[in-house]
């Protein structure tokens, strides 16, 4: 593949734009060190792709490439074999249907743990306070899942942070220092709590680095196989904070994440986490993650666009939402004639821009991880049956969006619709908000 090597004196907005402007690029890499692995980075990144052209719509794949060291993001990119992804470990709940093997530490009431290989019914095992299993064993089974049975996509929920990840309910976490991941049990959080401050509000890692050292915080061992990583619903996961000890670098280098999704910020309304995991597991068959978390943004856009045009212009620009930067989006909102019309739903208008800019996609965008459809099958088969038409058919009773990335520039270059009058149709992709079909039944899209 022919690329381009843009050299940046900063990671500006305005730099980032006229980058991506120059190239004309559908696929873009921003290779950074982790220490300019920033949140500033990865919401100047979604906005110089919408500004491409002149419309809301972004018209550039991209993510960030970095590693703790050089080699590991020339590891990343450089991969080229596609993953399909039949093995999977987690910290909430999946379709567990889609894997040869899976273990899901759900984020149910007790946290039961959900396990099966084969194809099979999974076996639910709780680990509950009061039962004879140690409730850190849920840190046990994590550790073990990523060390021995080679996951190749890994989803978490529950509380997270730049440095840590815990399970569900609090139960124990592990903490990310050195290019690896240690075990801390649940009665030592409180004492973690001071050397976290010290990372997070000083960049200080020193007590991170003591605490790894001590006894009784053994690291998780690599072993090397290439996976994905979706925090859907985690605090903070993305946002690299710019420090080679940060749990997204870590999942990156130490732990042979290729690819990454995660927020910079605390996560709330949940659009962009949760909404790409959806998209990955319900889009049409092939949908690649970094396909998912692109499409899933710009569905955002439309709904956002859906309330009114002038809301794409309200910005959120802040490391979390308090009130402050709750009452500056509303007063944004009210500069630009929105208020008090879109009272009623200022929750969802809130949501809507506060997740647009915040979650990170990590990886070279061109590079392809998809799930295995040879068990359970994604709702949608795609099928190109020309250059400028393709077929949808539904693989099950649906009631899903969609969305189709173009495979060429070529696809929608110079066209000015598709014939199906619902759908969202821009140079590079289409967006279906919502599909109603029949086990069977096809629907034919013609670019024109």
């Amino acid at each position: 593949m022919r690329a381009a090597i843009v050299p940046l004196d900063d990671f500006s907005l305005q730099s980032c734009t006229a980058a991506l402007r120059g190239t004309g690029a559908r696929y873009a890499a921003c290779v950074v060190k982790p220490q300019e692995a920033t949140r500033a980075l990865v919401t100047h990144m979604h906005r110089a792709a919408r500004r491409v052209d002149d419309d809301p719509w972004g018209d550039c794949l991209w993510g960030i490439v970095t590693g703790y060291t050089a080699a590991d993001a020339l590891r990343v990119a450089t991969a080229e074999e596609p993953l399909v992804i039949r093995r999977t470990l987690g910290t909430t709940n999946m379709d567990s249907s889609r894997f040869e093997r899976s273990c899901a530490i759900t984020d149910w009431m007790h946290s039961p743990v959900l396990l099966q290989e084969g194809y099979t019914p999974p076996t639910s095992t709780t680990y509950a306070p009061g039962t004879p299993e140690q409730p850190e064993q849920l840190l046990s089974i994590f550790a073990q899942e990523l060390e021995t049975q080679r996951p190749q996509l890994v989803i978490t929920s529950s509380h997270a942070t730049e440095y840590n990840l815990e399970m569900p309910f609090s139960r124990g976490l592990f903490f990310s220092v050195g290019n690896r991941l240690h075990r801390l049990e649940a009665h030592e959080m409180k004492a973690f709590i001071h050397s976290l401050r010290e990372a997070l509000k000083l960049g200080d890692c020193r007590g991170l680095q003591a605490l790894a050292q001590s006894p009784g915080h053994p690291a998780i061992a690599p072993d090397g196989t290439p996976r994905v990583w979706i925090a859907a619903g985690n605090c903070l996961f993305g946002h690299a904070a710019g420090s080679p000890d940060s749990m997204a670098v870590t999942a990156i280098s130490a732990y042979t994440c290729n690819q990454l999704v995660g927020y910079t910020v605390p996560s709330w309304f949940g659009r962009g986490g949760w909404g790409t995991l959806s998209l990955f597991f319900n889009n049409t068959a092939g949908t690649g993650l970094a396909e998912a978390w692109f499409l899933n943004n710009q569905f955002l856009l439309h709904d956002t666009q859906q309330i009114s045009p002038a809301l794409l212009e309200v910005e959120f620009n802040g490391a979390e939402l308090r009130r402050q930067e709750t009452q500056d989006i509303a007063q944004s909102m009210a500069d630009a004639g929105l208020l008090p019309d879109l009272l009623p739903q200022f929750r969802k208008c809130l949501g809507l821009v506060y997740d647009r800019d915040v979650v990170a996609f990590y990886g070279d965008p061109a590079w392809k991880a998809t799930l295995d459809e040879s068990h359970a099958c994604s709702p949608y088969s795609l099928r190109w049956d020309s250059p400028r038409q393709f077929t949808l058919t539904a693989q099950r009773d649906t009631k899903e969006r969609a969305a189709v990335w173009f495979p060429t520039a070529e696809t929608g270059r110079g066209a000015t619709g598709c014939n199906v009058d619902s759908a969202v149709f821009t140079n590079d992709f289409i967006l279906f908000p919502q599909l109603m079909m029949k086990k069977g039944e096809s629907l034919t899209v013609t670019i024109h």
